[in-house]
């Protein structure tokens, strides 16, 4: 008895604080769409819940040992978890919201609900109004934590995995820095064990466009930073300096020289770029263009994703909405299926277009929204199907 009167209070709670929040739009919205929206906030949560506990589960029985080996304490993990909670949801968000719109589409299908909302006069463009809703306001609360709330508690994270899960970083390859506006570096390999760098290559020019001239080159086999002089020391080295009629060229074993250059400017971390927000991280493409840095590739294409991975929301949640309107012989499982797939292809396009940006100079913009755009063509198919 008091089970049952228990489970009675803990719905007219709920019910309150449904009415109570979608008090505000019962002036746009009518029954059927808070019915709409309310399922589809329900579904929504209890996938992300039923899902990121299974990730969490995963990663932890993954990490377990790195956590005793390193004698990781307790708090620190719990808040680690809290961390890793936004970042697997931002990654899986637009894809869970779709599958959760499919499954209680489907359900409303079997139990003849659509139908009748469609005998009660309505059409399908009526039909799909909360589920617009729903997909713009999931838009908002993704490109605000894509941009905001996922880079802050990445930073915690990261210096969680730094701390007690990855070992200590040992080389660098194939580095390429500007100290100035005319000096150039370039180095195959450096350890920062010991701050030593091989084949390393430095150029400095005057002028600009056609009048840029090469001034001072110099190869090493090897340079090395010196802690106590803050100085970098060259061995095997060769010298040229080229000046007009001329160029002088001198070599030797060993000659130390002062740089603006420290052994962490070797150490670019591509993980920085979960890390900074949106103003940060315009921040940090323009610092880098000004030295000269190559690979922003990877930052501007972050920047455009978190934004095409928001906008994905609406799309999903249209075609959601249209595949899982039909009622079908057997229930809602195909529908399901389908679902999955179409997840599966969107994230194959996704990884396949972002690489393009990456590596083949593809534009941001088109690299990240190439599957947005397959993908809406393919929801204006599924809804002029679905409205007939």
């Amino acid at each position: 008895m008091e089970s049952a009167n228990g489970k009675k209070c803990f719905r007219e709670t709920v019910k309150k604080i449904g009415d109570y929040i979608f008090m505000p739009f019962r002036r746009w919205l009518s029954i059927i769409d808070i019915y709409v929206v309310k399922k589809f906030v329900v579904s929504t949560i209890f996938a992300h819940v039923l899902i990121i506990s299974i990730a969490i589960v995963i990663d932890l029985s993954e990490k377990t040992e790195k956590f005793v080996e390193k004698n990781a304490p307790t708090p620190e993990i719990i808040q680690y978890y809290l961390d890793f909670i936004p970042f697997i949801t931002s990654i899986l968000a637009p894809l869970l919201i779709f599958l959760a719109v499919i499954f209680f589409t489907s359900r409303m299908a079997y139990n003849s609900e659509i139908i009748a909302m469609f005998n009660s006069g309505m059409n399908f463009r009526r039909f799909l109004r909360p589920y617009i809703v729903c997909g713009l306001a999931a838009v908002g609360v993704l490109l605000y934590a894509n941009y905001w709330t996922v880079p802050e508690t990445n930073k915690r994270k990261l210096a969680f995995e730094d701390k007690y899960i990855h070992a200590p970083k040992n080389y660098g390859n194939n580095k390429h820095l500007k100290i100035n506006k005319n000096t150039f570096i370039s180095l195959e390999r450096f350890k920062f064990k010991n701050n030593e760098g091989y084949n390393f290559s430095l150029e400095e020019f005057k002028g600009s466009d056609k009048d840029r001239q090469l001034t001072r080159k110099i190869n090493a086999s090897k340079i090395q930073y010196i802690a106590d002089t803050k100085q970098w020391r060259f061995v095997d080295y060769k010298y040229w300096e080229i000046k007009s009629p001329g160029e002088k060229y001198t070599e030797g074993k060993q000659m130390d020289t002062v740089l603006n250059l420290l052994p962490k400017d070797f150490d670019e971390d591509i993980r920085i770029k979960d890390v900074l927000n949106y103003e940060e991280m315009e921040q940090y493409i323009a610092e880098k263009k000004a030295e000269g840095t190559g690979e922003l590739e990877y930052y501007t294409v972050e920047q455009y994703r978190r934004a095409s991975s928001a906008i994905s929301a609406l799309i999903l949640v249209i075609m959601g909405a249209a595949l899982g309107s039909k009622k079908i012989r057997g229930g809602n499982w195909f529908n399901i299926i389908a679902g999955v797939a179409l997840s599966a292809l969107y994230i194959f396009f996704m990884q396949f277009s972002t690489s393009f940006s990456i590596n083949n100079g593809l534009h941001p913009i088109i690299g990240t929204n190439i599957p947005n755009i397959l993908f809406a063509f393919v929801a204006l198919l599924l809804v002029r199907y679905a409205s007939r």
